[in-house]
Formats: C-alpha cells, sequence, structure tokens
C-alpha cells in the first residue's frame, strides 16, 4: 500500500469515505493491503466526523494511509472531492468502506482502461457476502423508470425487460458492456476523462452522485463501461442502521434523483417525477402510520423517527409548489 516513503507513483488512487463503519472499514482497508497490486495503489481515507471510533483505529492499524479527519459530516461527495484533490494516481477508484476488494480486481480494471482509450469510467459486479448479485448498473433516471419503481411493479418483476427497464432487467452480461451508469461503490474514473475540477458535483449530498459523473463524462465523448467478469464484495447501506438514518437517507435518494432531473432534464420533468414518487407513496401512508404507531406504543413513548416516510411526504409536496427548491443546498440529516 502506498506510502510516503513510496518511490514511484501510484496507478491508481483509491479513496474511501468513512460515517461510522470503523469494523466494516477495517475490513475494507485488510483486503486492500492484501492485493498484489497493493504497492501500486494510493488509499485515501476520509472520516466524515464518526463517533464509533474509526479515526482512532485508522491511526493505529494503518498509519501509513492517508487520512482526512473532518469533524462532521459533510456528505459522500464533499468528502471524496477532499480526498480527489489529495490524491495523485492515473486512474480514480471511489470505493465504499463496506466493500471487501478481491484479487486482481482493480489490477483488471485498470488495464482495461489502459487498453481502451475511450473509456472514461467502469465498475465490477458488486456482490452479497453470500456471493449473490446485487444490482450494479443503471440507465440515467426518467419518469417511465420511476413510474415502474413507485408503482413497484420493477420490484415484483426485476428480470422483466420493460418493467424493470431501468435497472437493465432480465438482461444476460456476456462480457464488458456499455452502460449509462455504474454504482459508485466501485467506480474507476479515468483521470484525463474527469471534466471538471472536482471529481464529483457536491451539490449533491450522497446518491446519484455517480449518475451526474457518468452523464458528464458521456457528454463529454466519453463511454462507461461495467465488466461483469470482475467482482467485489459489498454489504450495502452499512452506514443507515438506525429509523432516523433510514429516514434522511431515503430523503437523500430522493434529492439526488429529483436534483439529476431537474438539471439535466429540466423543472418541468422534474415536478413530474415528484407527482409520480408522491403518487407511488400515497397508497402506503395509512400502513406506515399504523407501523409508527405500533413503535411508539412498543417503546411508550413517541418517536419521531418513527416517521420513516414523512420527510418525503413533505419533501414533495414542496416541490409541487416550488420544485426549483430541489436545488437548494442540503447537508444531510437535521
Amino acid at each position: 500500500m502506498s506510502d510516503s516513503n513510496h518511490p514511484t507513483t501510484p496507478v491508481v488512487s483509491v479513496l474511501v469515505v468513512n460515517w461510522n463503519t470503523r469494523d466494516l472499514l477495517r475490513r475494507c482497508l485488510t483486503s486492500l493491503a492484501a492485493l498484489d497490486e497493493a504497492d501500486e495503489l494510493e488509499v485515501i481515507v476520509v472520516d466524515n466526523g464518526s463517533s464509533d471510533g474509526s479515526a482512532t483505529m485508522l491511526g493505529h492499524e494503518f498509519p501509513d494511509i492517508l487520512r482526512i479527519e473532518n469533524d462532521e459530516n459533510l456528505g459522500f461527495t464533499r468528502a471524496i472531492n477532499q480526498a480527489y484533490e489529495r490524491s495523485t494516481g492515473d486512474f480514480v477508484l471511489m470505493l465504499n468502506s463496506d466493500t471487501v476488494v478481491r484479487h486482481g480486481t482493480i489490477r483488471s480494471c485498470w488495464t482495461f482502461l489502459q487498453e481502451n482509450s475511450r473509456v472514461g469510467a467502469l465498475g465490477c459486479q458488486l456482490r452479497n457476502e453470500d456471493g449473490s448479485e446485487q444490482s450494479t448498473c443503471f440507465r440515467f433516471p426518467s419518469l417511465f423508470g420511476l413510474l415502474m419503481t413507485s408503482t413497484r411493479l420493477a420490484q415484483t418483476f426485476p428480470e422483466h425487460p420493460v418493467l424493470n427497464w431501468d435497472r437493465y432487467g432480465g438482461r444476460r452480461w456476456g462480457g464488458p458492456s456499455e452502460v449509462d451508469v455504474v454504482m459508485g461503490s466501485y467506480l474507476l474514473v479515468r483521470r484525463a476523462a474527469i471534466p471538471s475540477p472536482s471529481l464529483l458535483d457536491d451539490a449533491y449530498f450522497m446518491y446519484a452522485e455517480e449518475t451526474d459523473l457518468c452523464r458528464r463524462l458521456r457528454d463529454a465523448g466519453w463511454t462507461v463501461m461495467f465488466l461483469p467478469q470482475l467482482s467485489i464484495t459489498h454489504v450495502g447501506q452499512a452506514s443507515s442502521k438506525t429509523m432516523a438514518q433510514l429516514a434522511w437517507s431515503d430523503e437523500a435518494k430522493k434529492r439526488g434523483i429529483l436534483r439529476f432531473l431537474y438539471t439535466w432534464r429540466g423543472a418541468a420533468v422534474a415536478w413530474m417525477a415528484s407527482v409520480i414518487m408522491l403518487a407511488g407513496m400515497l397508497p402506503r401512508v395509512a400502513g406506515w402510520a399504523m407501523l409508527d404507531l405500533r413503535r411508539s406504543l412498543r417503546a411508550r413513548a413517541p418517536r419521531r423517527h418513527h416517521l420513516l416516510r414523512a420527510r418525503g411526504l413533505r419533501l414533495h409536496l414542496d416541490l409541487l409548489a416550488q420544485p426549483e427548491r430541489v436545488l437548494e443546498p442540503w447537508r444531510g440529516p437535521e
């Protein structure tokens, strides 16, 4: 693993953002250190004000890794951009802290980029800990895709090529394939292709930031590829454990999608997207209210964070009147 005494310029700068995932972060960094290509990697970890001892663990167990410690949770995009400013590799890998990287995966990916000069970014297959496949790549957000998701048709028929069109439903990946977007959990980007001084648009707090990046790459003439023959392990939503965290994570996803649509498709499309999302939520409001009441009674006290979808309802109602509000700065949980 690259350190201050390493004589060569790293091939890949690995950027990892951590927020209260100490044990998973340790496993991720240990997997990177064990790679055959470890000496050609530069690993930069940004800790976003964790309260679980992550920063102390990093200092004690991985003293040679470049680390940046924030006093608060600045969000994924701002933290990634902090790491990107310090990076030096020809290729930049966004890697989630809840991943385990397999031998040869990073080397094979950067070799693919070296051999294919018009590919700006790529990703590999994400797998659950039991080896099963996760949904790894998807199309740019659209009203049709949101309609299928909001009506639960996409989730009910995940292999249907039309109903789950947004996630390439039923697609059999025979080899390297061009796609719209690859999940930011593992996204290797050619530094020369990055179309702005920052890697990501930090107007996104978290979620949809890789979608925006892939769109900017495509508009600049680069392609984004998915390499299904390579894989890593990904836990998923490791930082969103409590009801309160799930609530603002859900809001961040909605805000990210709507901001993307407003930016790239205009206010009218973003407004329609908000209507679709809201319509999909309304039939389930009564059920959520009953569950919230049941949790509160069990806890013997009302708890605001049990209202998991209340934030989403408020968001959509606000945007129906003023869709441009999705462009307002949002810095996570209140």
